[in-house]
């Protein structure tokens, strides 16, 4: 019974540590933290920004590429190098270019993995 409180005791601060860092376990060699950021209101000709948590699900350092989808949108790094079970800030910055509701992308892929996950900011002008 003691054993079970433990490892109970354990998994609860593990998770409680994940928690603290902003990175979430999840399926997959990599994750990320939230996949929409909604940006709220702007005006034609403003850029907005939003920042993306990934992390590392597996025990091997890995490198992740990402590609934002049009030359309006921008990421503060292309590449980025995560540690085992370590996590990065990616920044995206959006300018936006038409009235009405707005949506971009930016797509990630780890190097050696066939899978990828995309992004948005999205928001709407005032």
């Amino acid at each position: 019974m003691k054993t079970i409180r433990f490892f109970a005791l354990i998994i609860a601060g593990l998770t409680g540590l994940f928690a603290l860092t902003g990175c979430d376990s999840a399926d997959g060699a990599f994750s990320v933290r939230h996949s929409v950021i909604d940006v709220g209101n702007a005006s034609v000709g403003d850029s907005v920004k939003a920042s993306f948590t990934f992390r590392n699900n597996t025990a091997e350092s890995m490198t992740i590429t990402f590609i934002p989808e049009c030359d309006c949108t921008t990421v503060n790094k292309e590449i980025m190098k995560l540690k085992s079970r370590g996590c990065g800030q990616l920044e995206v910055k959006v300018k936006v270019e038409n009235s009405g509701d707005f949506i971009k992308y930016v797509y990630a892929q780890a190097t050696g993995h066939d899978e990828f996950i995309t992004v948005a900011v999205k928001g709407s002008t005032k």
